[in-house]
């Protein structure tokens, strides 16, 4: 009987253009201010953002600083709702801003995330803006958000190759003696 063995290895010298972190922590209050009218204070819950990743998930895209008239930077590898908030992974895309917001992030000027989206359903709670239901537009990398855990977690590689057989495993090695 043959047996199929799983590996894996990572790729040396891959190209770190993923980034991701939490782009809307749960329960966390901050005061927001819409562009017009006063400040208020506002709260995201757990399962804000079920229909719109369901319904619209390839169609977020990342942007620098919501900058709504610019090209965005990146598309989601994934948009999960977990217990500490929206957890998202983002592939910044090889271009002049994608890779200056790379720089920024890896030299540590652009820490955070921020938010775009419509809300659809809320509520006010001891003078709190709870937010039950929005619709995603964008994701923003942004150098302070209003969100304290609204933080980028750091930018990671390639997922890993996944070596199934000893063939297989060793065209990979001819291939990465061949870089």
């Amino acid at each position: 009987m043959t047996e199929v063995l799983h590996r894996y290895a990572q790729l040396g010298g891959t190209t770190g253009r993923t980034v991701h972190g939490i782009a809307m922590p749960y329960g966390e209050v901050a005061e927001v201010r819409d562009g017009y009218g006063p400040a208020y204070r506002e709260r995201f819950v757990r399962g804000s953002f079920t229909r719109t990743i369901a319904e619209r998930k390839h169609k977020i895209r990342l942007m620098a600083m919501h900058q709504e008239r610019a090209f965005p930077i990146g598309m989601p590898e994934s948009l999960a709702e977990t217990d500490a908030g929206l957890e998202v992974a983002f592939r910044v895309t090889p271009t002049v801003a994608g890779n200056d917001a790379l720089a920024l992030i890896r030299d540590g000027v652009v820490t955070g995330f921020s938010i775009g989206f419509v809300p659809i359903r809320s509520r006010v709670v001891d003078g709190v803006t709870e937010r039950l239901e929005v619709s995603l537009r964008e994701v923003s990398l942004v150098s302070e958000g209003a969100y304290a855990g609204a933080q980028v977690a750091g930018i990671r590689s390639a997922p890993p190759i996944r070596i199934t057989t000893n063939e297989h495993a060793q065209r990979v090695y001819e291939f990465l003696k061949m870089l």
